[in-house]
Protein backbone atom coordinates (compact mmCIF):
# COMPACT_ATOMS: atom_id res chain seq x y z
CA UNK A 1 0.00 0.00 0.00
CA UNK A 2 1.31 3.46 -1.12
CA UNK A 3 1.84 6.50 2.21
CA UNK A 4 1.77 9.90 1.72
CA UNK A 5 3.71 10.24 4.68
CA UNK A 6 6.45 12.92 3.99
CA UNK A 7 4.89 14.07 0.71
CA UNK A 8 3.42 17.58 0.25
CA UNK A 9 -0.48 18.75 -0.51
CA UNK A 10 0.62 20.00 -4.07
CA UNK A 11 2.48 16.79 -4.68
CA UNK A 12 0.10 14.21 -3.77
CA UNK A 13 -2.94 16.69 -5.73
CA UNK A 14 -0.59 16.61 -8.48
CA UNK A 15 0.22 13.06 -8.73
CA UNK A 16 3.96 14.06 -9.00
CA UNK A 17 5.17 11.49 -6.90
CA UNK A 18 7.39 8.21 -7.79
CA UNK A 19 5.59 5.30 -6.77
CA UNK A 20 7.50 3.15 -4.71
CA UNK A 21 9.75 0.92 -5.89
CA UNK A 22 7.85 -2.58 -5.42
CA UNK A 23 10.71 -5.62 -4.75
CA UNK A 24 10.19 -8.53 -6.66
CA UNK A 25 10.88 -11.36 -4.68
CA UNK A 26 13.31 -13.69 -6.50
CA UNK A 27 12.04 -17.08 -8.28
CA UNK A 28 12.81 -20.28 -7.10
CA UNK A 29 15.14 -22.90 -8.83
CA UNK A 30 11.99 -24.90 -8.44
CA UNK A 31 9.77 -22.68 -10.20
CA UNK A 32 8.99 -23.13 -14.28
CA UNK A 33 8.88 -20.13 -16.18
CA UNK A 34 5.88 -18.48 -17.45
CA UNK A 35 5.31 -19.82 -21.04
CA UNK A 36 4.48 -17.33 -23.85
CA UNK A 37 0.60 -16.76 -24.46
CA UNK A 38 -0.17 -18.45 -27.41
CA UNK A 39 -0.85 -16.37 -30.61
CA UNK A 40 -3.99 -15.64 -31.81
CA UNK A 41 -4.66 -17.42 -35.38
CA UNK A 42 -5.50 -14.73 -37.15
CA UNK A 43 -8.10 -14.57 -39.99
CA UNK A 44 -7.24 -14.95 -43.56
CA UNK A 45 -7.21 -11.80 -45.98
CA UNK A 46 -10.18 -11.38 -47.39
CA UNK A 47 -9.23 -12.58 -51.59
CA UNK A 48 -10.20 -10.10 -53.93
CA UNK A 49 -12.15 -10.94 -56.58
CA UNK A 50 -11.01 -11.24 -60.39
CA UNK A 51 -14.26 -11.20 -62.11
CA UNK A 52 -14.40 -8.13 -64.70
CA UNK A 53 -17.52 -5.80 -64.47
CA UNK A 54 -19.18 -4.33 -67.24
CA UNK A 55 -21.53 -0.89 -66.86
CA UNK A 56 -24.16 -0.56 -69.30
CA UNK A 57 -26.99 2.26 -69.62
CA UNK A 58 -30.09 2.68 -67.42
CA UNK A 59 -31.49 4.54 -69.70
CA UNK A 60 -34.51 3.28 -71.31
CA UNK A 61 -34.03 4.01 -74.67
CA UNK A 62 -30.10 1.84 -74.67
CA UNK A 63 -30.08 -0.77 -76.72
CA UNK A 64 -28.66 -2.88 -74.39
CA UNK A 65 -29.65 -3.71 -70.67
CA UNK A 66 -30.44 -5.87 -67.74
CA UNK A 67 -33.39 -7.55 -69.55
CA UNK A 68 -31.14 -8.41 -72.63
CA UNK A 69 -27.54 -8.77 -71.67
CA UNK A 70 -26.97 -12.00 -71.20
CA UNK A 71 -28.61 -13.09 -74.62
CA UNK A 72 -26.79 -10.27 -76.07
CA UNK A 73 -23.35 -11.60 -75.06
CA UNK A 74 -23.16 -14.24 -73.97
CA UNK A 75 -25.58 -16.08 -76.71
CA UNK A 76 -24.70 -13.28 -79.03
CA UNK A 77 -28.27 -13.01 -79.82
CA UNK A 78 -29.71 -9.44 -79.92
CA UNK A 79 -33.70 -9.57 -78.47
CA UNK A 80 -34.97 -6.09 -77.53
CA UNK A 81 -35.58 -4.78 -74.09
CA UNK A 82 -39.70 -4.80 -75.10
CA UNK A 83 -39.53 -8.28 -76.34
CA UNK A 84 -37.89 -9.45 -72.94
CA UNK A 85 -40.57 -7.30 -70.59
CA UNK A 86 -43.37 -9.61 -73.30
CA UNK A 87 -42.06 -11.86 -72.35
CA UNK A 88 -42.59 -11.67 -68.74
CA UNK A 89 -39.11 -11.53 -68.12
CA UNK A 90 -37.97 -10.11 -64.00
CA UNK A 91 -35.41 -7.08 -64.51
CA UNK A 92 -32.86 -8.20 -62.07
CA UNK A 93 -30.43 -6.01 -60.20
CA UNK A 94 -27.38 -6.94 -62.01
CA UNK A 95 -26.29 -9.80 -64.42
CA UNK A 96 -23.45 -12.73 -64.04
CA UNK A 97 -22.80 -14.04 -67.66
CA UNK A 98 -20.88 -17.07 -68.49
CA UNK A 99 -18.50 -16.31 -71.33
CA UNK A 100 -17.76 -18.99 -73.02
CA UNK A 101 -14.44 -18.93 -74.51
CA UNK A 102 -11.70 -21.27 -76.44
CA UNK A 103 -8.33 -21.34 -75.68
CA UNK A 104 -5.55 -22.30 -77.95
CA UNK A 105 -2.57 -24.36 -75.78
CA UNK A 106 1.18 -22.63 -77.20
CA UNK A 107 2.59 -26.11 -77.22
CA UNK A 108 -0.40 -27.82 -78.68
CA UNK A 109 0.30 -29.98 -82.01
CA UNK A 110 -1.11 -28.17 -85.16
CA UNK A 111 -4.79 -28.98 -85.61
CA UNK A 112 -5.62 -30.06 -82.10
CA UNK A 113 -8.98 -29.22 -80.70
CA UNK A 114 -8.90 -25.80 -78.61
CA UNK A 115 -9.63 -25.97 -74.75
CA UNK A 116 -13.45 -24.46 -74.17
CA UNK A 117 -13.10 -22.57 -70.31
CA UNK A 118 -16.55 -20.33 -69.37
CA UNK A 119 -15.11 -16.91 -67.50
CA UNK A 120 -17.61 -14.90 -65.57
CA UNK A 121 -18.56 -11.47 -66.28
CA UNK A 122 -20.48 -9.00 -64.02
CA UNK A 123 -23.39 -7.00 -65.56
CA UNK A 124 -24.52 -3.50 -64.23
CA UNK A 125 -26.21 -0.13 -64.64
CA UNK A 126 -25.91 1.43 -61.57
CA UNK A 127 -22.22 2.38 -61.19
CA UNK A 128 -23.49 3.84 -57.34
CA UNK A 129 -23.53 -0.15 -56.03
CA UNK A 130 -19.85 -0.25 -56.38
CA UNK A 131 -17.66 -0.39 -53.53
CA UNK A 132 -13.79 1.70 -53.97
CA UNK A 133 -12.16 -0.86 -54.68
CA UNK A 134 -14.59 -2.38 -56.97
CA UNK A 135 -13.77 0.24 -59.95
CA UNK A 136 -10.70 -1.49 -60.52
CA UNK A 137 -12.52 -4.50 -62.25
CA UNK A 138 -14.29 -2.10 -64.22
CA UNK A 139 -13.26 -3.63 -67.97
CA UNK A 140 -16.11 -2.38 -69.98
CA UNK A 141 -18.76 0.69 -70.40
CA UNK A 142 -21.38 0.87 -73.08
CA UNK A 143 -22.23 4.81 -73.64
CA UNK A 144 -25.36 6.33 -74.90
CA UNK A 145 -23.98 9.90 -75.52
CA UNK A 146 -25.03 12.16 -72.69
CA UNK A 147 -22.43 12.85 -70.21
CA UNK A 148 -24.70 12.64 -66.99
CA UNK A 149 -24.61 9.34 -67.52
CA UNK A 150 -20.90 9.61 -65.75
CA UNK A 151 -22.00 11.49 -62.81
CA UNK A 152 -20.57 10.23 -59.31
CA UNK A 153 -17.83 8.36 -61.46
CA UNK A 154 -14.32 8.19 -59.66
CA UNK A 155 -12.95 10.03 -62.82
CA UNK A 156 -12.43 13.73 -63.83
CA UNK A 157 -13.40 13.26 -67.89
CA UNK A 158 -14.50 11.19 -69.89
CA UNK A 159 -11.13 11.25 -71.43
CA UNK A 160 -10.09 9.81 -67.96
CA UNK A 161 -12.23 7.08 -67.99
CA UNK A 162 -11.75 5.70 -71.72
CA UNK A 163 -7.78 5.76 -70.94
CA UNK A 164 -8.83 3.61 -67.88
CA UNK A 165 -12.05 1.74 -68.99
CA UNK A 166 -13.32 0.34 -72.76
CA UNK A 167 -16.08 2.58 -74.34
CA UNK A 168 -18.38 1.06 -76.64
CA UNK A 169 -21.27 2.40 -78.12
CA UNK A 170 -24.56 0.00 -79.28
CA UNK A 171 -26.42 1.35 -82.18
CA UNK A 172 -28.98 -0.10 -84.96
CA UNK A 173 -27.01 0.12 -88.10
CA UNK A 174 -29.34 3.12 -89.58
CA UNK A 175 -28.86 5.19 -86.59
CA UNK A 176 -26.52 8.16 -86.71
CA UNK A 177 -23.99 8.32 -83.91
CA UNK A 178 -24.37 10.36 -81.34
CA UNK A 179 -22.13 14.05 -81.76
CA UNK A 180 -20.86 13.79 -77.99
CA UNK A 181 -19.99 9.57 -78.94
CA UNK A 182 -17.95 11.07 -82.40
CA UNK A 183 -15.53 13.23 -79.87
CA UNK A 184 -14.96 10.15 -77.60
CA UNK A 185 -12.42 7.20 -77.79
CA UNK A 186 -15.46 4.15 -77.93
CA UNK A 187 -15.85 1.92 -80.43
CA UNK A 188 -19.09 2.16 -82.31
CA UNK A 189 -20.78 -1.41 -82.78
CA UNK A 190 -23.88 -2.00 -84.70
CA UNK A 191 -27.07 -4.07 -85.24
CA UNK A 192 -29.78 -4.94 -87.42
CA UNK A 193 -33.00 -4.22 -86.56
CA UNK A 194 -34.29 -7.48 -88.27
CA UNK A 195 -31.14 -9.64 -89.72
CA UNK A 196 -30.20 -11.37 -86.44
CA UNK A 197 -27.79 -13.95 -88.25
CA UNK A 198 -25.86 -10.69 -88.15
CA UNK A 199 -25.54 -10.35 -84.20
CA UNK A 200 -22.71 -12.88 -83.80
CA UNK A 201 -20.09 -11.00 -85.72
CA UNK A 202 -20.83 -7.77 -84.14
CA UNK A 203 -20.71 -9.35 -80.15
CA UNK A 204 -17.72 -11.64 -81.46
CA UNK A 205 -15.84 -8.33 -82.04
CA UNK A 206 -17.00 -6.73 -78.99
CA UNK A 207 -15.29 -9.45 -77.29
CA UNK A 208 -12.09 -9.51 -79.29
CA UNK A 209 -11.16 -6.09 -78.80
CA UNK A 210 -12.13 -6.42 -74.96
CA UNK A 211 -9.54 -9.09 -74.53
CA UNK A 212 -6.85 -7.04 -76.44
CA UNK A 213 -7.89 -3.70 -73.91
CA UNK A 214 -7.91 -6.38 -70.91
CA UNK A 215 -4.35 -7.63 -72.05
CA UNK A 216 -3.01 -4.59 -71.59
CA UNK A 217 -4.71 -2.47 -68.92
CA UNK A 218 -5.82 -5.47 -66.78
CA UNK A 219 -4.00 -8.08 -66.81
CA UNK A 220 -4.58 -9.19 -63.42
CA UNK A 221 -8.42 -10.32 -63.61
CA UNK A 222 -9.71 -13.60 -65.04
CA UNK A 223 -11.07 -13.62 -68.74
Amino acid sequence: MGTYHGLSLESVKEGVQKPAKRVLPSPSPHTQPNKSPRPLPQKPAKRESRTPIIIIPAGATSLISLFNAQDLLQDFKFVSSEEKKAQGVRRENEVLIQRRKEIHQAQAAPGATPTTVTVPYRVIDNPARLQHNDWSRVVAVFVQGPAWQFKGWPYTSPVDIFSKIKGFYLKYDEMKTDPNVQKWDVQILTISRNKRHLDKASIIRFWEILDKFMIKHKPHLRF
